[in-house]
């Protein structure tokens, strides 16, 4: 899978499955996009893990016949990376979780909605995938706008759901049916 299109800004943009060579520039990019803002799970450390272990999970991922990776490269740099995963357990893999991080000077250039909609019509082309889940922190609002935008539902919200310099934050639950 290669999708080709131009940001809001007519940068060239290139959106495919990572792979195990990606592997080193993933790790890199986790640190730099977690060093941006905090909303998201993992901060400037990244996610803690070796480029062995990360290519372990790009291989996984590569690989699984559902679950999806996808990393948006503009002049062969990653700047954006969005995955789907789906449950494995049969009384539950209808369903699936997915997640995006954007580097910040690449927020509101169309990167994140394009990633998304290639991941929901991805999901809706699939004979398994039945919903769509995410979380996403409460006081991020142009996040919950784009997935509204996108269909998805407020069906719940977690409190104290996550904690950054000793603030609690609550997350929002949303949920798009793609049956």
């Amino acid at each position: 899978m290669n999708v080709t299109f131009k940001t809001k800004n007519n940068e060239n943009a290139i959106i495919r499955k990572l792979e195990v060579k990606d592997a080193q520039a993933v790790l890199e990019y986790l640190k730099r996009v977690g060093s941006e803002t905090e909303f998201l799970l993992f901060d400037s450390r990244g996610l803690g893990i070796t480029v062995d272990e990360e290519k372990i999970i790009l291989d996984r991922f590569y690989n699984h016949p559902i679950s999806l990776l996808l990393g948006c490269f503009i002049n062969n740099e990653v700047v954006a990376i969005a995955n789907l995963a789906v449950k494995e357990r049969e009384r539950i893999n209808h369903v699936s979780s997915i997640g995006i991080s954007v580097r910040k000077e690449y927020w509101h250039h169309g990167i994140g909605k394009k990633m998304m909609e290639i991941m929901i019509e991805y999901a809706q082309k699939s004979e398994q995938i039945i919903t769509i889940n995410l979380e996403v922190r409460l006081d991020n609002i142009h996040a919950i706008n784009l997935y509204k935008n996108l269909g998805f539902l407020i069906i719940g919200s977690i409190p104290k759901a996550m904690k950054v310099n000793g603030k609690f934050y609550d997350h929002l639950i949303m949920y798009l049916d793609v049956s």
